[in-house]
């Protein structure tokens, strides 16, 4: 996992001139848009030659890669070229890295040899074990039959089921999570595209197997936390018990309150307790900051937070019929456009 700082609106490359996060691209979208899906093995990155200067400013840098397998496209070589642009901040770059194996969905350039990756940085899945990679692959295999039978933009049973296979496993949760609840990512704010289905369209069963996912979770990333936000009413006293482990282990060592903060958040729509809604508004405005001082009185915050929360309970008794979900109607505040740290694999 790497952090990467989103300093709006600045970017690096050369000759681009703007910097705004693009529609997110879950795997659906990715299947559906991208000329190529690869899987193969990184052996080589540089900077690509040019004959001009500023030429083809997306395409500054360049990785060769050895193919292990196509899932898409028609393509015949052994080893390809995918170009793109490591300096770039925001959006977030497609980037490669030497010996590493990758799951790529690439365009062939139009003027040029070679490919690009689609849709930047969502159009590079790094760390992927081969168990992961085998679930991405079954759900591309999938996601080709439903737009072969015209189901993939389609909010009917086989979508809801294909994002349901996407949201147990852990390696495409995010892929599914997304378009069943985007509101829990910031990032939907960015979204400018149709979703593949409404939220309505979850059943009370769909959302009992997610939450016997959650409980499942050992350490909640952030993805996750549309896992808290769509169980939210299955068991809410074992959804408390659960957050309070999950807000202790999220302790924020490596100075950072992202996940305390949105852990915290969804046990004050719990317990509805003001002095705990009074503590996480103070930490919102120092989490974000990297200041030795800021850093200081977020930890603070956060002890005080910890020791509230141990005395936190439900203001009614839970039900399990999934009748008082309290988080699943909330909406993510508007993200703000200040040194936002944001912890993503990649993406």
């Amino acid at each position: 996992m790497r952090t990467i700082f989103f300093l709006i609106p600045l970017l690096i490359c050369a000759s681009i001139s703007f910097a705004y996060p693009i529609s997110p691209r879950p795997l659906r979208k990715l299947v559906i848009e991208s000329q190529y899906i690869v899987w193969g093995k990184v052996i080589e990155t540089g900077q690509a030659k040019t004959s001009k200067k500023n030429e083809d400013s997306w395409n500054r840098d360049y990785a060769r890669i050895v193919i292990t397998e196509v899932l898409q496209g028609n393509m015949q070589q052994d080893t390809i070229q995918v170009f793109f642009c490591s300096g770039m901040i925001c959006p977030a770059p497609g980037v490669f890295y030497d010996d590493e194996t990758v799951l790529a969905f690439l365009d062939r350039r139009e003027k040029a040899p070679g490919y690009t990756v689609h849709a930047l940085s969502y159009g590079v899945k790094h760390g992927l074990t081969r168990q992961d990679y085998q679930a991405y692959k079954e759900r591309i295999l999938e996601m080709q039959q439903m737009i072969t039978k015209k189901e993939a933009n389609v909010c009917g049973p086989a979508m809801i089921n294909w994002l349901m296979k996407c949201a147990e496993q852990q390696s495409t949760r995010w892929e599914g999570l997304y378009e069943i609840r985007p509101e829990s990512d910031f990032m939907s704010y960015y979204n400018q595209d149709e979703m593949a289905c409404k939220d309505s369209y979850i059943t009370t069963t769909h959302r009992k197997k997610l939450f016997e996912v959650l409980m499942a979770v050992d350490t909640l990333s952030y993805p996750d936390m549309a896992l808290v936000d769509i169980a939210a009413g299955i068991n809410d006293s074992m959804m408390l018990a659960f957050l309070k482990t999950q807000a202790a282990l999220a302790n924020g060592e490596d100075g950072y309150y992202w996940m305390p903060k949105e852990i915290c958040s969804r046990i004050a729509l719990l317990v509805k307790n003001k002095e705990l809604d009074d503590l996480i508004q103070q930490l919102d405005k120092v989490y974000y900051n990297y200041d030795d001082s800021s850093r200081a009185a977020a930890k603070l915050i956060y002890i005080q937070l910890i020791e509230k929360i141990k005395t936190c309970e439900l203001k009614k008794p839970a039900v399990t019929s999934g009748d008082n979900n309290v988080l699943w109607r909330q909406k993510p505040p508007k993200p703000t456009c200040v040194a936002v740290q944001y912890l993503v694999q990649d993406v």
